[in-house]
């Protein structure tokens, strides 16, 4: 069974390979090598110490070969608080920019035709349950006071003042990408 703790991919040059199977890459370990008289070489001997994490390629999920190997080490693969915000902050990105670049965009085209109309409820409260995550997910950076929410019902805005508050969320993101 596999521990769910991520830690860093071993830095073991010559004794780390990866190896995709059925959508996941599994991490390889060389263990040493063995003789092979009827080939007359020395075989490696792989052992599959665990699985590449997909959002963080330099992390992996360590299974039971790599706590018998690598246990004594542990502390120094084990990652800081700050290490593990930084992961689920990107995990939040990669999951909510698509969305969020679908509505910018949606919302872009609805302003061209009529900026002065109003966001009905629906799209209001569509788009708050992914600007929400996203403000979290930017809390404590310098821009992230700067950040509102659409308003709903009497506090509803116009299309074109909602494109306005998605215009800064956007530059606000790339900021957070290049970070």
């Amino acid at each position: 069974m596999e521990n769910q703790e991520a830690v860093r991919i071993p830095d073991l040059p010559g004794k780390i390979t990866f190896n995709k199977k059925d959508d996941r890459e599994y991490i390889r370990y060389l263990a040493g090598r063995k003789y092979n008289a009827d080939r007359k070489y020395n075989e490696p001997e792989w052992i599959v110490i665990g699985r590449r994490s997909e959002t963080m390629p330099e992390l992996m999920y360590p299974n039971e070969n790599y706590e018998e190997l690598f246990g004594a080490g542990r502390e120094e693969n084990t990652m800081t608080a700050e290490e593990a915000e930084f992961i689920r902050k990107k995990e939040l990105y990669t999951l909510y920019e698509p969305f969020f670049e679908a509505l910018y965009y949606e919302f872009r085209q609805q302003t061209r035709r009529s900026p002065d109309s109003r966001v009905n409820e629906y799209k209001a409260e569509s788009l708050n349950r992914v600007l929400v995550p996203l403000k979290e997910m930017m809390e404590g950076e310098d821009y992230a006071e700067l950040l509102g929410l659409i308003g709903t019902g009497d506090d509803g805005m116009s299309y074109g003042d909602a494109m306005m508050l998605l215009t800064q969320y956007k530059s606000a993101l790339a900021k957070f990408r290049r970070k």
